[in-house]
């Protein structure tokens, strides 16, 4: 009778201690999930940062906008086109870093920096920066490709 009790009370103590388990494993994965969730908008505010630094290249050169916003043909040279290259770069590699982030990390409250990459793939001083080194930019690849792709009329 006495080792019948002490079976029940080890059952309880181990359902009891499974119980408060679970509970701490619920609550270490909530804090993991809010922990990645942190980390990953900590990335892509960096790469709002890179791209605006970029922004403020060109505030000191507006002439160089239409290039990077406006699809202009690039018809730049010498130091002129060094400029908007860089810039270029820097955007880019920006823009690649945070569609990178962005389609291994998702979550519900996304950040899109694809529409970014589809507007930028548009450009041609773009173009020209990401098909000189495409493995500068693996993660735009993508959309450069899809804005180059000749279109099928059926």
């Amino acid at each position: 009778m006495a080792g019948d009790i002490v079976q029940i009370l080890s059952l309880v103590a181990v359902v009891v201690t499974l119980y408060f388990a679970a509970a701490q494993t619920r609550k270490l994965e909530k804090q993991v999930n809010i922990a990645n969730l942190f980390s990953r908008y900590e990335v892509l505010n960096h790469a709002s940062e890179r791209y605006d630094s970029a922004l403020a290249l060109i505030f000191q050169r507006p002439e160089l906008r239409p290039y990077l916003f406006e699809r202009r043909p690039l018809d730049l040279s010498g130091e002129e086109l060094a400029r908007a290259l860089t810039i270029a770069d820097l955007m880019a590699g920006a823009v690649d870093y945070a569609v990178r982030v962005g389609s291994r990390f998702p979550d519900d409250a996304r950040s899109d920096w694809t529409k970014v990459a589809e507007v930028m793939a548009k450009q041609p001083l773009f173009q020209r920066i990401v098909n000189e080194q495409p493995h500068h930019f693996p993660d735009l690849g993508r959309f450069f490709a899809a804005a180059t792709a000749p279109s099928s009329t059926t």
